[in-house]
């Protein structure tokens, strides 16, 4: 028989709101120059703003497997949304390509440097999450956002330590475009990125729910 003590704590503890932590991510840039002729990308002039925005659960992540100072943080997919001048929002193709993963990487130490990253692989920037928008060459084009910090930029892998702003501060590359196989189609200058956080109520338990469990 459950003690008293033991049925009041698990009530307790299910009938709290569920609380989880959101992390947003903005990449902001402008356009450096378009080859692109057609399509929603046509339009896109020199100088235009690009925005990309995105959200990620901070307690999910997958760690180098190639033993790097990599961690990867597996982007909502559905939440992802780019916007190129007057081209957008435009979303990734959803599920990616061969049912890969796109994540959010951090790089802390490996082996000196600091950066972060957008990949449909953990270690490396050179799998692209694909765009719903069909390419020339390519079936769709490919999103590639990876800048380079100094060592000492992030204290940890941890996304919640990088909660802040970064833009030139520190900045040591950068390579920033909309792909098209092998081809920078569109490049795109470096800005800012940005990483924010909020709690929000996922679910709560009603109490004759928790009720039941124990009838």
């Amino acid at each position: 028989m459950k003690t008293f003590a033991l049925v009041l704590a698990t009530l307790t503890l299910m009938a709290t709101v569920a609380m989880a932590e959101v992390v947003t991510i903005e990449f902001i840039g402008t356009v450096e120059y378009n080859q692109i002729n057609q399509g929603v990308f046509a339009a896109v002039n020199s100088g235009d703003d690009v925005y990309a925005t995105f959200t990620l659960d901070s307690e999910t992540w997958e760690p180098s497997p190639g033993g790097y100072g990599v961690r990867g943080y597996p982007i909502d997919q559905a939440s992802f949304q780019l916007t190129i001048g007057s081209a957008g929002p435009v979303a990734l193709l959803n599920p990616q390509p061969d049912g890969e993963i796109t994540y959010f990487n951090l790089r802390d130490a490996d082996p000196v440097a600091d950066g972060l990253f957008i990949s449909n692989q953990l270690d490396w920037d050179n799998v692209l999450p694909k765009l719903e928008v069909p390419g020339g060459i390519d079936p769709y084009f490919g999103f590639h956002w990876s800048v380079g910090y100094t060592g000492d930029t992030f204290s940890s892998l941890d996304i919640m330590d990088a909660i802040g702003s970064y833009d030139y501060t520190g900045l040591t590359s950068f390579y920033t475009v909309i792909a098209d196989a092998w081809a920078d189609a569109m490049g795109l200058e470096f800005v800012q990125t940005i990483i924010s956080v909020s709690t929000v109520a996922t679910e709560e338990t009603t109490m004759d729910a928790i009720k039941a469990m124990y009838r």
